[in-house]
């Protein structure tokens, strides 16, 4: 039946093709919106209950005219009757929720019979979003659960061996984040050392490094974004860049690019600041306001960078994109900034990306030069007052969305005088104010290593939430490292 799916498929005119791929994309909306549904209402709810009947809609007419309705998670992404689902940075957190769960329960494959009853699949949606599962053997536990349930026309697939070895131990993907987070450092002080001697440099390292990032930003995307907490004030500029390439490869999954383009990107972002190797480490490090003749100079870093990139023995390696990055990660959106007189009418979309996550990193890092580090709220807030001119308008949607009202690595106190750092953001608008904290004193104040809380969970007797952010706060005036979290996890 599959093999005559797929021929009939491949025979598939332009229109029946966009008409295919509009509805898998409504499939894929409505599943998730019912997950999430059913994460907050109980399975009886009104609300709850439209959304399962959408749903229901949906995979009846697409089991008429696919004769299949089947869900599959394989190489880190979603795919629907053998299509790959593709996600904008709308429906990028209906992937994250759906994926996360398929992950949760080693879930490869979902299923749904012509024999799907509405009220069954209510059931099933309810149970999948709410079930508690063994920590051994989680498939298993679950397929038993729902046998009990009577839940007989839908049908599950173990995640294949492959795809469960990566997702294997959080511990595991938290290490290897960590040590490719500093290996990128080291590699990228080497390239500057070895372009000072004129050696040959290996980018062929550097893809793969780029793309080790991308694997991991998929696996674990909040953490990732946690370890751009730390700051090397005395290796900045490869603490910066490092730190930008992850942000950029967030950034650039949540626009739904491709996998080569994520590699492109985060390779420009790599060496967005390649030029900064020409100016002298007294500008770089001047405390205080830079001269007329010094501004001038440190400007020179985007020319500078082009030049060094061009002059690569490994030039065939690199991106065309890379040298857009290099030369216009400082112009604004309205064309001010620098280089100055720059002829061009746009500005590369890769640029753009760089331009945010450079500003954002810089901001929220002590140099010799800034008096004031913002905190991160603070820094997307001076951002969004910058759009229109400084920043891209739509794509500044999309960073603050990512990043968040109350950011990955923000300390903040809550109702229950507990202090807390935020680990991971929500991007629902429901839920922008409730992000999952990881708990870093009691309520009286003492130091603890506690758990990490949902501020999304509501206490069932009073049906409110049990805990609440009053405010975020300055890590250093409470002697926090907000790092140390990160690196902690990673042990």
């Amino acid at each position: 039946m599959k093999e005559n799916t797929k021929k009939e498929k491949a025979d598939y005119g332009e229109a029946a093709k966009k008409a295919l791929f509009k509805t898998i994309d409504a499939v894929f909306v409505r599943f998730a919106s019912a997950l999430r549904t059913a994460q907050i209402y109980k399975s009886n709810n009104i609300t709850y209950i439209k959304q399962v009947n959408l749903l229901f809609v949906l995979l009846q007419k697409t089991l008429e005219d696919e004769k299949e309705a089947v869900f599959e998670f394989r190489e880190s992404s979603l795919f629907f009757n053998t299509f790959r689902v593709k996600f904008d940075f709308l429906s990028y957190n209906y992937f994250k929720l759906l994926s996360k769960e398929f992950k949760k329960k080693e879930i490869g494959t979902i299923g749904f019979d012509h024999r799907l009853e509405k009220e069954e699949l209510a059931r099933f949606v309810h149970f999948l979003a709410n079930a508690k599962v063994k920590e051994k053997n989680p498939f298993e536990d679950f397929e038993e659960k729902l046998k009990e349930k009577g839940i007989k026309n839908i049908y599950l697939e173990k995640i294949h061996p492959y795809d469960l070895a990566a997702l294997k131990g959080e511990g595991e993907i938290k290490k290897a984040a960590k040590k490719i987070f500093f290996k990128s450092i080291t590699h990228l002080k080497e390239a500057f050392e070895r372009e000072k001697k004129e050696k040959r440099f290996r980018l062929k390292t550097t893809r793969r490094l780029v793309q080790s990032i991308i694997d991991i930003v998929t696996q674990d995307e909040s953490f990732m974004i946690g370890l751009t907490s730390i700051k090397n004030y005395d290796e900045y500029t490869l603490n910066h860049s490092t730190n930008v390439c992850i942000l950029a490869i967030c950034f650039g999954k949540r626009l739904g690019l491709e996998k080569e383009e994520l590699l492109e990107l985060g390779v420009s972002a790599f060496f967005h600041d390649i030029g900064k190797l020409e100016i002298p480490k007294k500008i770089l490090d001047k405390k205080g306001k830079l001269s007329k003749k010094e501004r001038e100079i440190m400007e020179k870093h985007t020319y500078q960078g082009v030049q060094r990139l061009i002059f690569l023995k490994e030039l065939s390696f690199l991106p065309v994109k890379t040298l857009y990055v290099t030369l216009e990660h400082h112009l604004w959106a309205n064309l001010s900034g620098y280089p100055r007189f720059w002829k061009k009418e746009h500005i590369d979309l890769y640029s753009k990306i760089v331009k945010m996550c450079d500003f954002y990193d810089s901001v929220t890092t002590k140099r010799p030069y800034r008096k004031n580090i913002l905190l991160k709220d603070d820094a997307l807030n001076l951002m969004l007052e910058k759009s229109g001119t400084e920043f891209d308008p739509s794509l500044l949607k999309v960073f603050a969305n990512m990043i968040g009202i109350y950011p990955i690595g923000t300390l903040v106190v809550l109702n229950t005088r507990e202090l807390g750092i935020v680990t991971e953001t929500k991007s629902e608008v429901a839920f922008l104010l409730r992000p999952k904290v990881k708990l870093v004193t009691d309520r009286i104040g003492n130091k603890i290593d506690g758990q990490i809380v949902d501020l999304t969970e509501m206490d069932p007797e009073t049906s409110e939430y049990k805990r609440t952010i009053v405010k975020s706060l300055d890590p250093r005036r409470y002697n926090i490292q907000i790092s140390d979290y990160f690196l902690a996890q990673a042990q």
